[in-house]
């Protein structure tokens, strides 16, 4: 009997030093990775293209929710979010807006730069490549184009300005192809004038007796394109307007209180006066009983930080800089699985909601570094990119590399930096014959929380690593770790080897 009994024992120590990891594994469902791009494209008659010049995407959202945009509440409602990505360019505004106007990026639309002050090259955007030039080409007479814009000194007293009055040009190669322009009518703009919104905005230099910039009010430009809506004799129209308010408060002001944190009513003001311009719009729409027939985008030329937006582009810069929010009134033009948009796709989009072959047009729009397409066709052929793996035990605030010299123990997580274009990726890791299915994904970091594998052996072991996009392309890597044995197993050797020692001892005693 006590053979019997000091076999086991030793059987006992012998199995638990032979112990590992727990494979506790926390399974979720594997979505569904297949994609089904629009057969029949969404059609619009009319199409009203607004943007806020500067708008930081985190304080346009707040102030929704908060109910601070009224009118662009409604949109948001009846439609969805696009999230766009500044790609291509640098994040300024007229490279932004070329961008958007032409579906190119620099290097075919020749704007590199903000272009601005004295001293700098006036560049145009070339001819035929804008929004309303290409509707004029294809629909003549048909369609009515108009261009509400914020800038372009032309016709401004420049005595108190100090800008080149050639500030914007553009888009001066286009003005031909646009049925009613409006660009910054004087307001005056004398010092003390209330109506000068840069004296608010960008200063009045006592020592120069300038003002750094002309600034229009965001809410008077939306009358100027409701007036223009007004008198639309044709059965289609294309409206852009375009209003700086937010940007000329960003600078001056700044998106953020500095010592509170909180946004300055400054430039929350700025986004206050862009919806009500935006609602005399909307009004004049359902006026004319052609909502149904409009589809409607409220976006920006890029975001503001700080007080400034910098100059670097998505995915080098954080979201915040990098990323606009654009309201967008159907979802029938939404992209595949929601996943984020550039600002090159914005132009062939438009002309496609509108019936324009975008693939005749030169040139063709066909997705590159530096041409988009429209959001309903965007697909992607690019596997993502594993850029490192970090793992930390539970408890642990430490992330470590995980590699083929990592030792691993106790539970853990996994944090995995990738690089891809889709926000939805799906990571699995193989571990043996079990599989882990991420927690959590976006477009840079894939999570797997609570890998508890206890029961697996020490030693080393095969991580096998494959991250999937919607749009079915995958890589895969493989790294070999080590796995410690947990501290309870080795508890439990020490307490079994201790008793079998134990019982030699009073069985060597008793003889």
């Amino acid at each position: 009997m006590k053979r019997k009994l000091l076999t086991i024992l030793i059987l006992v120590g012998f199995l638990s030093t032979l112990q590992g990891f727990n494979a506790t594994v926390y399974s979720y469902q594997q979505p569904d990775n297949t994609i089904a791009l629009n057969d029949a494209p969404p059609y619009f008659k009319n199409v009203v293209f607004i943007t806020w010049d500067g708008t930081n995407h985190l304080v346009l959202e707040d102030m929704i929710a908060d109910g601070l945009l009224p009118n662009t509440a409604k949109i948001d409602q009846d439609g969805y979010r696009q999230t766009i990505r500044i790609q291509s360019h640098l994040t300024s505004t007229n490279p932004g807006l070329a961008c958007m106007e032409t579906g190119y990026g620099a290097e075919i639309n020749m704007i590199p730069y903000n272009m601005f002050g004295y001293g700098t090259t006036k560049i145009s955007i070339p001819d035929n490549m804008t929004i309303s030039e290409r509707l004029k080409n294809s629909f003549g007479n048909d369609i009515t184009t108009m261009f509400v814009y914020a800038w372009q000194t032309a016709a401004m007293n420049m005595t108190y300005i100090n800008q080149d009055p050639n500030i914007d040009p553009i888009y001066d190669n286009m003005k031909a192809q646009v049925d009613m322009y409006f660009a910054s009518e004087n307001l005056s703009w004398v010092p003390g004038d209330p109506d000068a919104m840069a004296a608010n905005f960008h200063g009045f230099d006592e020592d120069s007796q300038l003002y750094l910039s002309p600034v229009m009010n965001a809410y008077y430009l939306g009358g100027v394109a409701a007036d223009f809506l007004a008198n639309v004799t044709t059965d289609r129209f294309y409206l852009r307007i375009h209003m700086t308010e937010p940007d000329q408060a960003g600078h001056g002001y700044g998106v953020r209180d500095t010592t509170t944190g909180e946004y300055t009513p400054e430039y929350m003001q700025s986004l206050v006066d862009c919806d009500v311009g935006t609602g005399y719009i909307l009004d004049q729409l359902e006026s004319m009983g052609v909502m149904d027939d409009t589809l409607i985008i409220i976006g920006a030329d890029h975001g503001m930080y700080g007080h400034g937006h910098d100059g670097g582009v998505w995915p080098i810069n954080e979201d915040e800089i990098t990323t606009n929010t654009f309201i967008i009134s159907d979802d029938s033009v939404k992209t595949p699985f929601g996943v984020p948009a550039y600002q090159r796709d914005v132009a062939p989009t438009i002309l496609g909601a509108m019936g324009v072959d975008t693939l005749k047009v030169d040139p063709a729009y066909i997705r590159s570094p530096q041409i988009g397409v429209p959001f309903w066709e965007i697909e992607d052929n690019d596997a993502p990119i594993i850029q490192e793996i970090m793992y930390r035990t539970e408890g642990s605030t430490v992330n470590e590399v995980l590699n083929d010299s990592a030792i691993i123990n106790d539970v853990f997580l996994i944090s995995m930096g990738v690089f891809d274009w889709c926000d939805n990726l799906t990571g699995i890791l193989r571990v043996g014959d079990q599989e882990i299915y991420s927690s959590y994904s976006s477009y840079k970091r894939v999570r797997w929380y609570d890998i508890d594998l206890t029961d697996l052996e020490s030693g080393q072991i095969t991580f096998n690593f494959t991250i999937s996009d919607v749009f079915g392309n995958s890589v895969n890597l493989i790294v070999n770790p080590t796995i410690n044995e947990s501290p309870i197993s080795v508890w439990f050797s020490f307490l079994a080897i201790l008793v079998v020692g134990t019982a030699f001892y009073i069985r060597k005693k008793r003889k």
